[in-house]
C-alpha cells in the first residue's frame, strides 16, 4: 500500500513504542534550552555515538545548532509531565523542574535527576532531514538510574510491567 496522506504516516509510526528523552543543553549566554524527543537512538559503540532528532521550528532549535555539548535524559515512569512541560513552545522549562546544573568546575549540561540515564554528549554531527535535524552526539559520560523506563506508544504514555522469573520459566 502506497503512503497517501501524512496520517497514515503518523499512524504507522504511531504502532512503535519507544523510550521518551528530555534534552537540554545551555547556551554561551547561560540560558538553558531542552525538548522533548521519542526519535532517539544508538548510532555506534566505537566511538559511542547516538543520535536524537529535533524540529526545525523548536524554539530551542537555534540553540542546539550552535551546542558544543548537549545531555539526553532518559525518563522514567513518572516522569510524564515533565515531558509534556517540554513539548510545548513559549514556557519556561526549566523553572518549574530540578534539574542539576554544571559549574565552572564541572561544566555539563543540565541532568534530569530521576532519570533512567542522563548521556553527556560532545557534538559531533549534524545533518538537514527533511522537517527535523538529526543531532549525532559523542558520549562523553554516562549517568544510570535505577526505575523503569517511560514508554511513548500510539500517541500516549505507557507504563512497561515486567514479568517475574516465575513468570517467564513457566
Amino acid at each position: 500500500m502506497a503512503l497517501n496522506d501524512k496520517q497514515t504516516f503518523r499512524d504507522a509510526l504511531g504502532a512503535f513504542p519507544s523510550g521518551v528523552t528530555i534534552v537540554s543543553t545551555t547556551d554561551g549566554e547561560g540560558r538553558h534550552w531542552g525538548f522533548t524527543a521519542s526519535s532517539f537512538s544508538s548510532v555506534s559503540m566505537d566511538p559511542p555515538l547516538v543520535l536524537v532528532c529535533i524540529a526545525n521550528t523548536a524554539d530551542s532549535h537555534p540553540a542546539f545548532m550552535k551546542a558544543r555539548r548537549y545531555a539526553i535524559n532518559i525518563l522514567s515512569q513518572g516522569q510524564e509531565a515533565i515531558a509534556m512541560h517540554f513539548a510545548r513552545k513559549g514556557v519556561d522549562k526549566f523553572g518549574p523542574h530540578e534539574f542539576r546544573y554544571g559549574s565552572e568546575d564541572e561544566p555539563h549540561p543540565p541532568v534530569l535527576p530521576g532519570s533512567m540515564a542522563s548521556l553527556v554528549c560532545t557534538a559531533h554531527d549534524v545533518y538537514a532531514a527533511g522537517d527535523h535535524t538529526v543531532l549525532i552526539g559523542r558520549i562523553e559520560d554516562v549517568e544510570l538510574g535505577d526505575a523503569t523506563p517511560l514508554v511513548y506508544y500510539n500517541r500516549g504514555f505507557r507504563n512497561l510491567e515486567l514479568e517475574t522469573e516465575a513468570e517467564t520459566l513457566s
